[in-house]
């Protein structure tokens, strides 16, 4: 698994746990759900976040090469 792959994990999961979080009848139980799934979804934004300055920009000239 890379850690692409890993970003998208963690959204699943959290999209999977909106989704148990309708179908649950407890208040508490139904936070408890939803707070689940914010933490995944809040790790998998910000590992991509992340991912955006750490990977290398191209620069203008290899940009031009490619023309």
């Amino acid at each position: 698994m890379n850690i692409m792959d890993l970003a998208d994990h963690w959204e699943n999961i959290a999209r999977r746990k909106w989704r148990d979080s309708l179908s649950e009848k407890d208040p508490m139980g139904k936070k408890l759900i939803e707070h689940g799934a914010l933490c995944y979804q809040n790790c998998a934004c910000e590992l991509r976040e992340a991912l955006t300055f750490a990977l290398p920009r191209p620069s203008t000239i290899e940009a031009g090469d490619q023309k």
